[in-house]
């Protein structure tokens, strides 16, 4: 075995191409995205500033009036007319529009412009505003009718979106989007706490509750990119090894192990303790330097790195069964096409579902399960949930996930490595 690991360590140490593509390529690339995407990743709103446009062809004081004369038409009580009036008021939905965007961080966020609708339009062709929020005539009153009284079907904001800012449009239009869902959604509560309240004689009827939640560390742009490169580029660590055991097939070196004393599940097995060794060193290298140049971890945070130790070794020991995996098919099917696959086409899959371009949080649910699923995916986030929370055991969930794909791909390797007689 101590042969086997010498030979292929050598090999690769050779193929100086193959080791720049290893090393060298991540750190460009840390660069790149880390400073191209750094204020979105990091928190920083400057890049998501937009201008948006309002058009008000609401009245919303006479769609007050309107709702107020409907109350007196409604055969209610002066009390409850009274107190639904005063509700109205207070949560008409284009005040709590305009307050919303003008409170706090989205106000710095948004910057918002009433105009006519032609001058909108003409702002929106010049690219002087991103969008064009439209509040329909009757907006007010058919609001209010359906989240005070339950008549009718509401109300619709219109906008007008840019295709030469899709990023703040689409947060905007988010933006829009949550503001719609929450009024709906309070709404409801309040009518039904209403009604049961009338039912059971329970004013304080409660929906709902406050649940408190910790404020985890903030992940910069160049942790997430480092972490994410840093998986990607290990998953290559497989296929160079799966091809250098196809240049070993062509050469007749496993023949000769086939005709020699030695046990083939010896040279498979030396392939993924060759692969998991030179992931775990390069995954050491990547966090090392990345700290020295781009400032990425502490260096001297003696408690940071014994956990950042251990998700490295088991993802590289995920690794080192890949390569044996990969290994066994091109020794059977004496072909490279597998890993030509591999490395072209299926590591950029998994970067892509497990996250290393961009986080998951904002695509659907289903890509996040599957991505998390992934060994980079998985590794990935548990590098995340270790610089957050710097404790072991919200680890195991994702750390199980790797062993157990590592479990697979050993038990895979070894069903399809010929044995003696059968290569």
């Amino acid at each position: 075995m101590g042969a086997f690991l010498k030979k292929d360590v050598l090999v690769l140490l050779r193929d100086r191409t193959e080791v720049a593509v290893l090393l060298g390529m991540p750190f460009i690339l840390i660069a790149i995205l880390g400073f191209a995407l750094g204020g979105l990743i990091g928190g920083d709103t400057e890049v998501l500033k937009m201008q948006v446009a309002i058009v008000q062809e609401d009245d919303e004081k006479q769609g007050i009036e309107q709702f107020a004369a409907a109350l007196n038409n409604s055969g209610m009580s002066a009390e409850q007319e009274t107190a639904l009036l005063a509700v109205a008021k207070e949560t008409s939905p284009s005040t709590l529009l305009r307050g919303i965007l003008a409170d706090g961080n989205l106000g710095e966020l948004v910057t918002t412009e009433e105009m006519e609708a032609t001058a909108a339009e003409e702002a929106l062709k010049d690219e002087k505003v991103v969008a064009i929020l439209t509040l329909p005539e009757n907006f007010t009153l058919d609001a209010l009718r359906n989240m005070l009284l339950g008549i009718g079907t509401g109300s619709e904001l219109q906008l007008t979106i840019s295709d030469y800012a899709a990023t703040q449009s689409d947060v905007f239009r988010n933006i829009l989007d949550e503001f719609a869902w929450s009024l709906s959604f309070e709404s409801t509560v309040s009518r039904m706490a209403a009604e049961e309240g009338k039912v059971y004689g329970a004013p304080n009827f409660e929906v709902g509750g406050i649940e408190a939640v910790s404020a985890a560390n903030p992940i910069n742009s160049m942790q997430y990119y480092t972490i994410g490169m840093a998986v990607m580029f290990s998953l290559f660590v497989a296929g160079t090894i799966g091809s250098k055991a196809f240049v070993e097939r062509q050469q007749f070196v496993f023949d000769r192990i086939l005709l020699s004393d030695r046990n083939p599940l010896v040279y498979l097995g030396s392939k993924a303790i060759t692969a998991a060794a030179i992931t775990f060193c390069q995954l050491a290298i990547l966090f090392v330097f990345s700290s020295l140049i781009f400032q990425t971890f502490d260096l001297t945070n003696l408690k940071l790195w014994p956990g950042i130790a251990l998700i490295a070794a088991v993802f590289a020991i995920c690794v080192g069964t890949l390569a044996s995996l990969l290994t066994a098919l091109t020794i059977r099917l004496n072909n490279e096409t597998v890993n030509s696959v591999f490395s072209g086409s299926l590591v950029i899959l998994f970067a892509f579902l497990g996250g290393s371009f961009m986080p998951t949080e904002g695509m659907p649910v289903f890509i996040r399960e599957v991505g998390d699923w992934t060994p980079n995916g998985a590794a990935l986030t548990a590098f995340l949930i270790w610089l957050q929370e710097m404790e072991i055991k919200p680890l195991w969930g994702m750390l199980n996930r790797v062993l157990a794909t590592s479990a697979l791909l050993l038990l895979l390797s070894l069903l399809l490595f010929p044995r003696k007689g059968a290569a």
